[in-house]
């Protein structure tokens, strides 16, 4: 019989998103939802991509499409088209409405396209259920490589 999984399957979550104060609200939400472990953060995609690039590669990759340098739909091109990365999940977390971005993020295999909250409380429940899905419910790949 197989090993249970620990409670929190997540080890490093990476947050991909361009606002900086939106950056911290989304780590900070995942701590009080419960999350104890490491988050790194980037705003923009080049610095993503050159990170994901590293020994160690993270559980779970929260995406903002509208990014600097590389947008959201690039850097996910990217991480699919790369045999080590392709089978992380990635959230594309994302203020846009247009149909055009959300058929794009699926056809690129998004794990999910959330669209933003306005409203600060319901937020902070997106990321509650985020963390609670993506780091208790869902069985997640072993990491293939470790720093």
């Amino acid at each position: 019989m197989e090993a249970p999984q620990p409670l929190s399957a997540l080890s490093d979550i990476l947050v991909v998103e361009s606002n900086p104060a939106e950056a911290r609200l989304i780590a900070e939400a995942f701590r009080d939802a419960g999350y104890t472990r490491k988050i790194e953060q980037f705003h923009n995609g080049e610095d993503a991509i050159s990170y994901l690039q590293q020994p160690s590669v993270p559980d779970l990759i929260l995406l903002d499409l509208s990014l600097p340098r590389k947008s959201g739909l690039e850097l996910l091109e990217e991480i699919r088209s790369t045999e080590i990365l392709k089978c992380i999940p990635v959230i594309i977390l994302s203020g846009s409405t247009s149909p055009v971005d959300l058929r794009r993020a699926y056809e690129l295999h998004a794990n999910c396209y959330i669209r933003k909250p306005d409203d600060l409380d319901d937020f902070l429940k997106m990321i509650n259920a985020c963390y609670q899905f993506w780091g208790r419910i869902v069985r997640l790949p072993p990491r293939s490589r470790l720093s």
